[in-house]
């Protein structure tokens, strides 16, 4: 470029850039001038704004945790809120789910909960037999779950039954025809529970023999407590007692896929 303008009408000579000599040799780095140093910048316009909170997987998690809680009945407590007066509740309508300690249960539901008490006895008489002899490790973890199941279920029936007019008693001091057909041993290991054959049957068991004894044992009785439990359902007066028949059945049904799942069956 020679410097001289090529715009119409621009003066001869007029230089729309200048173009200076630089001399050979090293040089100085060129300073800015005051006017093209560049200003700092607002630090208010780097800085990442980052919203107070979790972070976002924790987030992402938290919001799984709730939505599985609310799917499930187990939404976390929201906290205190103003009490609702409502009517004392009476010892004839115990709430469904609920465990009420002094709660009568209905006449039809004390022959049921008579065999279930026997029912339950009776496992805990079995697994107390299979205490130290079982092998296979999945067995034992199973039977020592059913047995602290069964202890909790025991414990509120008793309390249900102690709650009754007479004590739950149907017959003649206390018996229940369901007692003798579910082998009734109430809780101990004397007579009733010698005569028991499916008790005999364990104790002569072999240790090779006596993991796959015991699932058979325990099918059979489990598969009974499924058959009383539904065969209740549709009958059942007390909502309670109702919530724990259908809890019962789906229990032991889930017990009895857990045994024909394990080596020994």
């Amino acid at each position: 470029m020679d410097g001289r303008s090529g715009v119409p009408g621009g003066r001869p000579g007029h230089l729309r850039r200048r173009d200076v000599p630089v001399r050979a040799g090293p040089h100085r780095p060129t300073r800015l001038g005051a006017a093209e140093r560049a200003r700092p910048v607002d630090p208010a316009l780097t800085r990442r704004r980052v919203r107070p909170g979790l972070p976002g997987r924790a987030r992402r998690a938290a919001l799984a945790l709730a939505a599985l809680l609310a799917a499930t009945g187990c939404a976390a407590d929201p906290g205190p809120t103003a009490p609702t007066p409502t009517a004392p509740p009476t010892a004839s309508a115990p709430t469904p789910g609920g465990d009420c300690a002094r709660c009568a249960p209905a006449p039809a539901d004390v022959p049921f909960l008579r065999a279930m008490v026997a029912h339950h006895d009776r496992t805990r008489v079995v697994a107390a037999a299979a205490t130290g002899r079982i092998t296979d490790v999945e067995l034992r973890t199973l039977v020592a779950a059913v047995d602290v199941t069964e202890a909790d279920e025991l414990a509120t029936m008793r309390r249900w039954l102690a709650a009754a007019p007479d004590g739950g008693a149907t017959g003649p001091a206390g018996h229940h025809p369901h007692h003798d057909a579910h082998h009734d041993v109430q809780g101990t290991q004397g007579a009733a529970a010698t005569a028991d054959p499916d008790l005999a049957r364990l104790r002569a068991a072999p240790a090779g023999r006596f993991d796959a004894v015991l699932v058979e044992v325990l099918t059979a009785h489990q598969r009974a407590a499924v058959t009383l439990a539904r065969a209740h359902l549709p009958v059942a007066e007390g909502p309670e007692v109702r919530d724990l028949a259908d809890r019962i059945a789906r229990s032991r049904a889930a017990q009895l896929r857990l045994l024909a799942g394990l080596p020994a069956a």
